[in-house]
């Protein structure tokens, strides 16, 4: 058989507020009502004992000794009348020691008050007694005190009260309080509901926000609170500079889709390209098996060169990819003047009619992966090749400034427009004028990765029609400083 769990409802904030109030009050009303319900009725307690202990020693002092006459060895006493000191629910009565009755107040009418051996007993020692007994239908608090002449005790004084007006008393106070306080903790649950609900409206604003937010994906709004700088307050605070980051993030989460679409669409139009040409001419040479050679070589050199320009593209897609997996690169002590003089060497025969040459190549040595590093200078020289014209120049400078690695490279070609220059570091990002060079269109955003990568800064100056430099900011490293330390 299984057996459910059982499931207690979900309760509002204010409701669980005002059920905790409510019970809060309600305990301290039941602990204070407690505490006075048995004050007082020890209080009334304590004042019956005394008005019947006060009443015996009115009467005790109402005996003289003069009273006392001897005759015949022996001794006869003349008591009071006990009406004098009996009232309608306060009544006497006089016992000798042997348990007869010898004076009662009228009052009693045709009943005695109880005599107990306990009392007679404490009576003959000199002791009083209280004792809580019935007289027929009647509770009363009775006091046994010995009459003492003579230093020794002669007899025993009863004096009760009834307990009625007592017990009635205790009823219309148990009464009032539970009344009283059912009353106090419905009103309190009633007010605590409504200081709730005020307290809580703000909160209630602020889900609606919230909610609304949420629904419209505008992280542009604030929550409206104009109150003091309390709970609530640090709340709203709270709250709207979170709205803020989550703006923050939600534009630059937009801005990053955006590029990733553009990146895909741009990424397949490159690569449908140069698959486009590779399948045409592969398609041809399978089709006219009998071309003359001079098309069947035109037709390889096509797919050659597609088939370098793809790989390219799939290297450069694959290292951007790395770079956005979080890749980090392995950094140890590397000379960039070698690094710098081997490109430069190389790039003397990537095309005819560029002159590229050697600037000042000081002594730089920087904390990072020389393959990069090599890949950030041949990337610059390439770019700078390919839009140089015929008869330009590109000329590459390493210097080392307080600590820093600076790499420029300088060319006369076309340039930059300005407002092409802000973009130059996005992925296939090209000014339509210099489409035919072609370029992946991804070697400067992988070169700002590398930067990025070294702690480094990249900068870009152009001027249409009169060249660009890029100029490459590293932190620097000292090699004797290294060269010291690897030898100990």
């Amino acid at each position: 058989m299984t057996i459910w769990p059982l499931r207690w409802p979900t309760l509002s904030l204010r409701l669980r507020l005002t059920l905790w109030y409510s019970l809060t009050l309600a305990v301290t009303l039941w602990i204070f009502a407690g505490f006075l319900y048995t004050s007082l009725a020890q209080n009334l307690a304590d004042e019956i004992d005394k008005t019947l202990n006060d009443r015996a020693l009115e009467l005790n002092r109402s005996i003289r000794l003069d009273t006392f006459i001897a005759r015949g060895g022996r001794v006869r006493l003349e008591l009071p009348n006990p009406d004098v000191f009996a009232t309608g629910d306060t009544f006497v009565q006089l016992v000798t020691l042997d348990g007869e009755v010898i004076a009662a107040s009228a009052n009693l009418a045709q009943q005695d008050l109880p005599i107990t051996p306990e009392a007679l007993a404490a009576t003959r020692d000199g002791h009083a007694l209280y004792q809580t007994t019935q007289v027929g239908d009647t509770a009363i608090r009775l006091f046994d005190a010995p009459i003492v002449v003579a230093g020794r005790s002669i007899g025993m004084l009863q004096v009760a009260r009834s307990l009625q007006t007592y017990r009635q008393s205790l009823i219309r106070l148990r009464a009032v309080t539970i009344f009283g306080g059912l009353a106090s903790v419905v009103c309190s649950a009633l007010i605590g509901s409504a200081l709730a609900r005020t307290a809580l409206r703000p909160l209630e604003r602020f889900a609606r926000t919230a909610e609304e937010i949420g629904e419209a994906r505008d992280f542009s709004r604030r929550v409206d609170y104009r109150g003091p700088r309390d709970e609530l307050g640090r709340l709203a605070t709270t709250f709207n500079r979170m709205l803020e980051r989550l703006q923050d993030a939600y534009a630059g989460l937009e801005a990053a889709l955006a590029s990733q679409r553009r990146f895909v669409a741009d990424a397949s139009h490159e690569l449908r390209t140069p698959l486009t040409t590779i399948r045409g001419n592969a398609s041809l040479l399978q089709q006219v098996p009998h071309m003359t050679p001079a098309d069947r070589d035109d037709a390889i050199a096509q797919i050659v060169g597609e088939s370098e320009r793809l790989s390219r593209l799939v290297q450069d897609l694959l290292t951007l990819a790395r770079a956005d997996a979080g890749l980090h690169l392995a950094r140890h002590p590397v000379g960039l003047r070698g690094i710098v003089a081997e490109v430069i060497r190389q790039a003397r025969f990537w095309r005819d009619g560029v002159l590229v040459q050697a600037g000042e190549l000081g002594d730089a040595t920087v904390i990072g992966d020389a393959d990069t590093l090599r890949q950030l200078a041949v990337i610059l020289v390439d770019n700078a090749v390919k839009y140089t014209p015929a008869g330009g120049s590109v000329t590459v400078s390493l210097v080392a400034d307080e600590g820093t690695a600076v790499l420029e490279v300088a060319d006369t070609g076309i340039g930059i427009s300005a407002e092409d220059l802000p973009h130059v570091f996005e992925r296939f990002y090209r000014a339509d004028r210099a489409r035919s060079a072609g370029g992946t269109g991804l070697g400067l955003a992988i070169a700002r990765w590398i930067v990025t990568e070294h702690n480094g800064r990249i900068d870009v100056v152009s001027e249409a029609g009169k060249g660009t430099t890029f100029i490459v900011r590293l932190p620097a490293s000292i090699t004797n400083s290294y060269q010291a330390l690897t030898s100990t």
